[in-house]
C-alpha cells in the first residue's frame, strides 16, 4: 500500500530546510564578505526568516484549540534547570513598539523634578553609548541569525507553542507576520514562498488551507 502525499505545509517546511541548506552550504567565511555581500546575505535572511514566521503561524493557529486555558496552567510551575548559554532563537512576532518621544521643556532645568529628569536622561544615554561600544560585530549577528534559524527548524514544536498563545492573547501579531514584505531569496522558490503567504491569510480568516496535521 502507497503512504499517502505529505501535506501542503509539510512540503513548505521541506522546502525551508532544503533553502537553509543550500544558503549555508554557498557560504564562505563571513568576514571574507564584502558590505555589500553581508547586505546581500541579511536579505536572503529575511526572507528565511519570514518564511518560517508564516509556516509557524500556520502551525500555531491550528494548535490553537487544544491550548490548556491559562488557570489551567497557572498552577504548573516550569522544572528548574541549570543554566546555559544562552542559545540564539528565531523570533516569531515583534517586540512591543517603543513609546513615542515625549517633548520636554527647553533650557536649563529650574525644578527639582527636572532636574532628576536630567539625570536619568543622561544615565540612559550613557548606557545606550556604551551598549553600542559593546555591539556584537556584523559578522556574529549574521552568524547568530544563522544558528537561530537552523535550530528553529531542527525543533519548531516549542516555539509554535509558545506562538499559539501569544497569538491567543494577541491575534493582532498575526497580522503583522503576514503583513510584512520580505525581500527576495534565490534560495526560495517563488511559487513556494507565494504559497507560505496564501496558507498564512487562509490561517488568519480560518481559510481551508490551514494544516490540521
Amino acid at each position: 500500500m502507497s503512504s499517502s502525499p505529505p501535506s501542503p505545509l509539510a512540503r513548505l517546511w521541506a522546502h525551508a530546510q532544503h533553502a537553509l541548506t543550500a544558503l549555508c552550504a554557498s557560504l564562505v567565511p563571513l568576514d571574507t564578505f564584502s558590505g555589500g555581500e553581508r547586505r546581500r546575505l541579511r536579505g536572503w535572511l529575511r526572507a528565511l526568516e519570514a518564511f518560517c514566521r508564516r509556516l509557524a503561524l500556520c502551525q500555531a493557529f491550528a494548535l490553537m484549540p487544544s491550548l490548556k486555558p491559562a488557570a489551567a496552567r497557572a498552577g504548573q510551575k516550569p522544572a528548574t534547570q541549570p543554566q546555559r548559554r544562552r542559545r540564539a532563537s528565531l523570533r516569531l512576532w515583534s517586540r512591543c513598539k517603543r513609546p513615542q518621544a515625549r517633548i520636554r521643556l527647553l533650557g536649563a532645568p529650574t525644578s527639582v523634578r527636572e532636574i532628576e529628569a536630567a539625570q536619568r536622561r543622561a544615565a540612559l544615554i550613557a548606557r545606550l553609548r556604551n551598549g553600542r561600544a559593546q555591539r556584537k560585530s556584523d559578522c556574529v549577528r549574521i552568524a547568530e541569525r544563522i544558528e537561530a534559524l537552523q535550530l528553529f527548524l531542527a525543533a519548531p514544536a516549542a516555539a509554535v507553542r509558545r506562538f499559539a498563545h501569544k497569538l491567543k492573547l494577541a491575534p493582532e501579531v498575526a497580522v503583522a507576520v503576514v503583513s510584512r514584505r520580505a525581500p527576495a531569496c534565490p534560495y526560495l522558490a517563488p511559487d513556494l514562498a507565494d504559497a507560505a503567504q496564501t496558507h498564512a491569510f487562509a490561517a488568519i480568516g480560518g481559510g481551508p488551507s490551514r494544516d490540521k496535521s
